[in-house]
C-alpha cells in the first residue's frame, strides 16, 4: 500500500489487505485456505486473458506445473480449485495435518509443512523455473536480484462448505472478471457528473451473513435504506470524505448512503441494475441539489439482482476511488476476495478490525 494517510498518517495495522496472518491461528495444524500470490509490481508475466479465458505464456505454464506439483512435495496438501492469472495465482489448499516434512529438490531443503513454508517453497520453485526460461522480470538497475514475487501473500481461512463453494466460484470466474470494466463504461447517468472529478472514498461492507451471493429481495438490495430501520453507519469517518462512491447493496452500505444524504456528503452511486424511472423523494432531492450521481452500464430492462453485477459494482468503485473505507468484512466472502485481488495500491481503512 502507498504510504498515504486519510488522517493521522500511515498505519500498517490499517493500510493492509490480507498480508498479516491471523494471530493465534495454527497454519501448520490443518485447514482449508484460499491463497492469492501476486507477482512483483503486478507485472503480467504469466499470460493474458483472451475472451474471458486465460492464455498462459511459458512462465504461466511453469507456474501451473509447480502448483500442480505441490502435493508431490507436501503430501499433507490437497489441491482444490485454482487458476493462474496474468499477474497472480489464486488457489485453495487443504492441509491435512501437522508434522510431515517434505523432500523436494525443486522446492528446496526439507522443512515442516506450514502454510507459509508451502507458499514460500512454491515461490522459489516458480522463480527457478522462470529464470531458467530467461524470463525474469525487468527490475531497476539498483537491484542485484530480480524480484519476481511480492514479498507476502494473502490468505483467507475457509470456514464452511458454503464459503468454500463461493470461493470456488470466484476462482472459476476470475478470468472472465479480469477486466474491471467488463460491462463497459457506464452509459446511463442521473445527477451531477462533475462529482467524478472529486477525490472519492469507496465505502464497501459485507452483509452480516457470510457469503458472496446476496439473497435479499431485489428491491431490498437496490433501494436506499428506510430511516425507520436501525442505522449501521460508522460513528465517524477516518476523515470526512469529499465524495463517497459505492454500490450500497448491503445493510451497512445503504445506511452509509442514507447518512451521506443527511450530512450532505456528495455520493456517486453505482447501480447493479438499470436506472429507475422515478427515485425516492430524498434521492431525487440530492440529485436536484447536485450532491448525487447515479450511474450504470445497464439499461432499464435490467431490474433483478445478480451477484456478478454486485461484484462489478464493488470492483468499479475501487477502480475509481482514491482510497477505501471497509465496514463489516466477512472473512471468506466476496468482498474479502476482491480486496485480496485488488490491483491498485490505494489506502484502505478497516472499521471492523474484529474480522482480522
Amino acid at each position: 500500500m502507498r504510504k498515504e494517510s486519510m488522517g493521522s498518517g500511515y498505519d500498517p495495522a490499517i493500510h493492509h489487505r490480507r498480508s498479516i496472518r491471523l494471530r493465534g491461528h495454527d497454519y501448520a495444524g490443518g485447514g482449508v485456505y484460499f491463497l492469492t500470490v501476486c507477482l512483483a509490481d503486478r507485472r503480467p508475466l504469466f499470460g493474458t486473458v483472451v475472451n474471458g479465458r486465460m492464455a498462459l505464456h511459458d512462465a504461466g505454464r511453469a507456474a501451473a506445473a509447480c502448483w500442480q506439483a505441490i502435493p508431490e512435495h507436501f503430501p499433507q496438501v490437497t489441491l482444490d480449485e485454482w487458476v493462474i492469472m496474468p499477474d497472480h495465482v489464486h488457489g485453495i489448499l487443504r492441509i491435512a495435518r501437522r508434522g510431515m516434512a517434505c523432500h523436494a529438490p525443486a522446492f528446496g531443503r526439507p522443512m515442516a509443512g506450514s502454510l507459509g513454508t508451502i507458499i514460500g517453497a512454491y515461490k522459489v520453485a516458480v522463480t527457478r523455473a522462470v529464470r531458467g526460461l530467461g524470463l525474469a522480470c525487468q527490475t531497476p538497475p539498483a537491484r542485484q536480484t530480480p524480484a519476481i514475487w511480492q514479498r507476502n501473500y494473502y490468505d483467507i481461512i475457509v470456514r464452511d462448505p458454503r464459503a468454500l463453494e463461493n470461493i470456488r466460484q470466484y476462482i472459476r470466474n476470475n478470468p472472465a472478471h479480469w477486466d474491471t470494466l467488463r460491462y463497459g463504461e457506464p452509459r446511463f447517468f442521473a445527477g451531477n457528473r462533475e462529482l467524478l472529478n472529486l477525490p472519492m472514498t469507496a465505502f464497501l461492507a459485507s452483509r452480516r451473513r457470510t457469503g458472496m451471493a446476496c439473497h435479499a429481495p431485489p428491491r431490498a438490495c437496490h433501494a436506499p435504506p428506510r430511516e425507520s430501520r436501525p442505522c449501521h453507519a460508522p460513528a465517524r469517518w477516518p476523515e470526512r470524505p469529499a465524495c463517497v462512491i459505492g454500490g450500497f447493496l448491503s445493510d451497512m452500505e445503504r445506511d452509509v448512503f442514507n447518512a451521506c444524504l443527511s450530512d450532505e456528503i456528495p455520493v456517486v452511486w453505482i447501480l447493479a441494475r438499470g436506472l429507475a424511472r422515478t427515485m425516492p423523494h430524498r434521492v431525487q432531492q440530492a440529485l436536484d441539489a447536485g450532491r448525487l450521481l447515479a450511474l450504470t452500464p445497464f439499461d432499464e430492462s435490467i431490474e433483478g439482482f445478480s451477484a456478478a453485477r454486485a461484484a462489478w459494482c464493488n470492483q468499479y468503485a475501487l477502480h475509481l476511488a482514491h482510497n477505501a473505507v471497509i465496514g463489516h468484512l466477512a472473512p471468506d466472502g466476496m468482498l474479502a476476495c476482491l480486496l485480496a485481488d485488488l490491483r491498485r495500491d490505494i489506502p484502505v481503512h478497516y472499521l471492523d478490525q474484529g474480522n482480522f
